[in-house]
């Protein structure tokens, strides 16, 4: 046996850990100077609100880069206005020429992860100045989306503020988050809002309650409250039943008794977000995050990937069917009913006004997989239908563009991205050209 093949052999073992560590450090000292360059910040951009659970805190700034602890995918400043939104600063009085045009929804408005000019609101509010402006007539697009908002807090938010700009035409984005959040009292984020109970490691009720009964939920007693479905629908169980086989679903919605509380929260909350602003931001509303190793990271993320790709599982959907109890989660019947009330309420409201209210469907593209998502947009088409509401189908749009190719959301986060944002502000600008008028004022 030569006994030079063992030296070699460690030399060679020696030379490949050699070129290893220096591949390596070569790729943590790149990472590095990306991420010194493209740093990620925690933020507390929302203030605690009695009525609607939080809003943006008006005439301020941050920068918002995702939840990794670089800004892989975006890093975008975001300014509010003196009115609380992500949007230019509007006067409330509208010009004798102007025509308004608002859009309500979640952080799929607000729309955070992009520069302000290419959110969906601003293109089509450039696009109808450029292509319907006749007779002197100015065309403003408000942009009223907040973060985490469901269906009830969006009406919270026409009552409280939107209605007071007198807009012609408003828009709701509407997707399953959003309905499911309206049968949720909680916001469980600490990082963002500095809301758990630090002591029972509960969440803190504060989202508004919606209830399609006379009282409180926690009014009934435990014997009272086991005849009826849960605490959000007031009817009783074997009415329940029948109900399901009704085929004048819509109609019964009217007959629901509706009633919506403030969060019950509120004050703790306050109190919380405070405590966690000077224990752990420091006194600050923004910090930059700490950094780490970029190779561990790319590691981490390696196996990540690879473990979803021999682990693939089907979403949990047991939520969507069944009557639902206190114990678990309400029904999909019950999410929709609640839902579909409660954007009766505000489309009504709109129409009072002898305005224009849309709603944008957007059910079965961020989430195909739950089959009841289908019956969803059927309930919403035919809502919209009975109510004499707009409605639109984004999710053929934005189905048929992604079936295309194309990427409409992030890679790394669920939001409309740039191309994402286009489409529904052509969905929005193809509705407003056929059905526009110019408003008396």
């Amino acid at each position: 046996m030569d006994e030079r093949k063992p030296q070699i052999l460690f030399k060679l073992i020696a030379v490949n850990i050699f070129i290893f560590l220096i591949v390596a450090a070569f790729i943590e000292v790149c990472g590095q100077i990306y991420v010194y360059f493209h740093p990620s910040y925690k933020v507390i951009p929302f203030e605690p609100h009695p009525i609607l659970g939080w809003r943006f805190i008006p005439s301020s700034e941050h920068i918002i880069t995702g939840h990794h602890w670089y800004a892989r995918e975006f890093s975008s400043k975001v300014k509010i206005n003196s009115h609380g939104f992500r949007d230019f600063e509007r006067t409330i009085e509208k010009g004798a020429k102007t025509v308004r045009i608002a859009l309500l929804g979640d952080s799929m408005i607000a729309a955070r992860q992009l520069e302000f000019e290419k959110t969906a609101g601003q293109l089509l509010e450039k696009r109808l100045n450029n292509e319907l402006n006749t007779n002197g007539y100015k065309y403003e697009v408000l942009n009223f989306g907040v973060p985490g908002y469901g269906i009830d807090q969006i009406l919270l938010n026409w009552t409280s503020y939107v209605s007071k700009f007198k807009p012609d035409f408003v828009f709701v984005y509407i997707f399953e988050k959003n309905y499911l959040r309206t049968i949720s009292t909680t916001w469980c984020q600490r990082e963002f809002f500095g809301i758990n109970d630090l002591g029972e490691k509960k969440c803190l009720d504060i989202r508004p309650v919606v209830t399609l009964k006379t009282g409180r939920p926690e009014a009934l007693s435990v014997e009272e409250g086991e005849n009826f479905v849960n605490d959000f629908l007031y009817i009783k169980r074997e009415e329940f039943q029948r109900l399901k086989a009704r085929t004048d679903r819509i109609s019964y919605i009217d007959e629901l008794p509706f009633q919506i509380f403030i969060p019950k929260d509120f004050q703790k909350f306050v109190d919380q977000q405070k405590e966690f602003i000077k224990k752990e931001m420091n006194g600050k509303r923004s910090l930059e995050v700490d950094k780490k190793s970029f190779l561990l990271d790319l590691m981490s993320n390696l196996r990540r990937s690879i473990s979803k790709f021999f682990n693939k599982h089907e979403e949990e959907v047991g939520i969507y069917y069944g009557a639902g109890d206190k114990k678990n989660f309400p029904s999909w019947m019950t999410t929709n009913l609640v839902n579909l009330k409660t954007l009766k309420m505000l489309g009504n409201q709109v129409l009072d006004l002898k305005k224009d209210f849309i709603v944008m469907d957007s059910f079965q593209f961020h989430n195909d997989s739950i089959p009841p998502i289908r019956l969803a947009s059927n309930w919403l088409n035919e809502l919209s239908n009975v109510s004499n509401y707009g409605y639109i189908p984004i999710y053929e749009k934005l189905n048929r563009s992604k079936d295309q190719g194309r990427s409409l959301t992030w890679k790394y986060d669920p939001h409309l991205n740039e191309v994402g944002n286009k489409v529904f502000a052509d969905a929005m600008f193809e509705y407003l050209n056929k059905k526009i008028t110019q408003p008396s004022n």
